[in-house]
């Protein structure tokens, strides 16, 4: 059983598949939603959080490859598990580079489908804050300087020992460190005075 209720949409045009996952995974400790569209699927995702998402490749209107796609930009810290009848290779490759964490193949087996959720949720990142949340930070804390300060050098140091106590991965903190070190230089190149013109 699942110690705390972990939430998971489940997306197929299949009723029958639909009722059975239900079944299967409100009886393992999931609250579980079930939709039988990609379009339903983005509305729903919109409006609530979902630990892990069951998704069918072939859905009427907006496919599961595009719903996939919309998790991954939108959706980071939702593991994405592909339930589908379509045994392709590249189909599965394609869907592990959108992020799914797992790509299973009907006729399935609840116990395969249980592990694949239990693997999924064990080793999802706890946080996946977007790279604009260490902005806002970076801009409370220059908001708290004083502007005489070695300005640039104390926002970084600042900005990432507040992104570590948020929980922010670390090698989030990394990428924008580097971002905000290229943003420095560029400034520095621009407000460098020119060298006097001769008389």
């Amino acid at each position: 059983m699942v110690s705390q209720k972990s939430s998971v949409l489940i997306v197929d045009d299949e009723p029958v598949v639909c009722d059975v996952l239900h079944d299967e995974l409100s009886e393992q400790g999931y609250l579980c939603t079930t939709v039988l569209s990609g379009d339903d699927a983005l509305a729903k995702l919109a409006t609530q959080d979902f630990d892990a998402v069951l998704l069918d490749i072939r859905l009427p209107g907006m496919s599961g490859m595009e719903v996939l796609r919309e998790i991954w930009l939108n959706h980071g810290n939702t593991a994405t598990i592909m339930i589908t009848a379509i045994n392709d290779v590249d189909t599965a490759v394609e869907a592990m580079k959108l992020g799914a964490s797992d790509y299973i193949v009907k006729p399935f087996d609840l116990d395969r489908v249980n592990t694949s959720i239990r693997t999924a949720l064990e080793t999802k990142p706890a946080t996946a804050k977007p790279p604009a949340e260490m902005d806002a930070i970076a801009r409370g804390v220059e908001a708290k300087l004083d502007s005489f300060s070695s300005y640039s050098r104390l926002v970084t140091q600042r900005t990432m020992d507040i992104a570590r106590q948020l929980g922010i991965a670390e090698e989030e903190i990394e990428r924008w460190v580097v971002a905000k070190a290229k943003l420095d230089a560029k400034a520095h190149r621009t407000i460098k005075p020119s060298p006097d013109k001769p008389k």
